[in-house]
């Protein structure tokens, strides 16, 4: 007899043993740390969220601060919080293009700094949106970016897809009722856009993306035409009337969110199954987190309705 053929089946075997073994810990030796998260957005109101680090057990979601004292500073004007809901902290402050900020906070956990700006908002034309029947019904966007002149301009695409109405699910035989939105995936065959030397993300397949972090190295100061596409998938277990609608993003983002957002896409693709956590980028004093400016536009695309039967299929 062959041994040979039996070493993958013992190889196995052990694989799956030693997936039997449990990490013992114990909760209460966890250590906290004090988390400071902020976008400030042009236009939106302010609003920090600080608040200890929790353990991924923990099914408690607020984990407040004592005696919190928080400053804002705006372009050399103070602002101190006017309302705090759990652990954020709301402010009478709408920030503006090219605003300078920074944040100073003392409590229990200790001193906190950070800084950033408010980049501009990104020029971007009204995207002419055409569906394109073939093999598969695909959505065609089209639009021009007026990039700022001699501007570091870093830019975050992604398209955005609601789904509401009734699923049926085989299963479990049961229907659920959703109304969710999430990032959708997308074609972009625009290289300078996509070009490694411009681009952060690098593109499933070689043109499929769920998100797009780019630069202006390649475009810079231009009035650059680009075309993105997405395939209008059909699910057969929707029923009734089921409503799709998409929306495209277009976010300008200061350099320390950029790499804050591609950290956190690198930490959680799926290559993080096989290796180590990635760390992820953080620019705050004192703690962990995120404070980072940020200016967006959206721009409603297409929206359309299945009308589905409603008898269940598997009858």
């Amino acid at each position: 007899m062959n041994n040979h053929r039996f070493i993958p089946i013992i190889a196995a075997l052990m694989l799956f043993a030693s997936c039997e073994k449990v990490i013992e810990f114990d909760p209460s030796s966890t250590q906290s740390q004090p988390v400071l998260n902020a976008i400030p957005s042009a236009g939106k109101q302010l609003f920090v969220n600080y608040t200890y680090s929790r353990f991924f057990l923990d099914t408690n979601n607020i984990h407040p601060i004592a005696d919190v004292d928080m400053v804002v500073t705006a372009n050399g004007t103070d602002y101190r919080p006017v309302s705090v809901e759990g652990c954020n902290y709301f402010f009478d402050y709408t920030p503006q293009e090219d605003d300078q900020l920074s944040i100073r906070i003392k409590s229990a956990a200790g001193n906190v700094t950070a800084s950033t700006y408010i980049p501009r908002l990104p020029n971007i034309s009204t995207p002419f949106t055409f569906i394109r029947d073939s093999v598969f019904k695909t959505m065609v966007i089209n639009f021009n970016i007026d990039d700022h002149p001699n501007y570091n301009d870093y830019y975050r695409f992604t398209i955005s897809q609601r789904d509401s109405g009734a699923r049926y699910i085989p299963y479990r035989d049961i229907y659920d009722t959703i109304d969710t939105v999430r990032n959708t995936i997308f074609f972009c065959f625009d290289r300078p856009i996509t070009d490694p030397t411009a681009a952060a993300t690098q593109a499933l397949g070689g043109y499929l993306y769920q998100e797009l972090l780019t630069t202006d190295k390649l475009i810079d100061g231009q009035n650059h035409n680009t075309t993105m596409m997405v395939i209008l998938l059909r699910d057969t277990n929707e029923v009734g009337t089921f409503l799709h609608e998409y929306s495209l993003n277009i976010e300008t983002v200061t350099p320390e969110r950029y790499q804050y957002l591609q950290d956190i896409a690198n930490a959680t693709s799926i290559t993080q199954l096989i290796t180590e956590p990635a760390p992820v980028f953080s620019n705050v004093n004192g703690a962990l987190g995120i404070f980072a400016g940020n200016a967006r536009r959206t721009f409603p695309l297409y929206s359309f309705i299945n009308e589905n039967d409603t008898t269940r299929r598997h009858k």
